[in-house]
């Protein structure tokens, strides 16, 4: 590491250096998932999103290509086969919340073939022919929802709907310290891609492994 925002991976001295992700800490995340109010049906799928994805870690691509048969709740088990090359296989999670939250979510959700959709009403807009509820998502639709959430949330850092990823990722290296099972759970191909989560995990626990020593 040569300063607070770029990181080399091991023996990469010709590649080009990597900035370290901005990570949501302890308070912002318990934020920006209280954020969106359930009692709306948007309130209802934006939190069931923003809850999956600091609980999988999924990209933005494939929160937007998911249907219902890709998620099973009684086993907790996400799984793909869309979007980038490497979005295939399962994906596991543990939150017992999560799977209400979707639950809630699809209680109110409109007839879609998609998992998450949109809700807008049936309506002509001018050069976009008709929209209605039911339809997909985009990643501007994701981008913005989290920059707003994080707006409301009084969150101050710039973040995008990647941040959720890296976030998921920095705190799962953080409880397990098993650099393999972060890269599992991401579907790197690469270690390589995956060790920069042990940098942004430092930010959390640099002072406890220091042990108090200070010069």
């Amino acid at each position: 590491m040569v300063n607070n925002n770029t990181y080399y991976t091991k023996g990469d001295v010709m590649k080009k250096n990597r900035k370290i992700p901005v990570v949501l800490d302890p308070e912002e995340i318990k934020a920006i998932k209280e954020a969106p109010n359930a009692r709306y049906r948007s309130g209802a799928r934006d939190k069931a999103i923003i809850n999956l994805v600091l609980n999988t870690g999924l990209r933005v691509d494939e929160v937007i290509n998911l249907k219902l048969e890709n998620i099973d709740l009684k086993n907790k088990v996400v799984t793909l086969d869309h979007a980038k090359n490497d979005s295939f296989g399962n994906i596991v999670f543990n939150s017992d919340e999560v799977v209400r939250l979707i639950r809630n979510w699809l209680s109110v959700r409109p007839k879609s073939e998609w998992l998450f959709c949109t809700i807008t009403k049936k309506k002509k807009i001018a050069d976009k022919g008709i929209t209605k509820p039911g339809g997909k998502l985009s990643r501007h639709n994701l981008t913005g929802m989290i920059k707003q959430r994080a707006k409301r949330a009084g969150i101050t850092k710039t973040i995008g709907f990647h941040t959720l990823r890296h976030t998921y990722a920095t705190w799962l290296y953080i409880n397990s310290h098993d650099i393999e099972n972060v890269r599992q759970q991401l579907r790197h191909k690469s270690i390589t891609s995956t060790t920069i989560y042990t940098q942004t995990a430092w930010q959390f626990e640099g002072h406890k492994a220091l042990n108090g020593f200070q010069l």
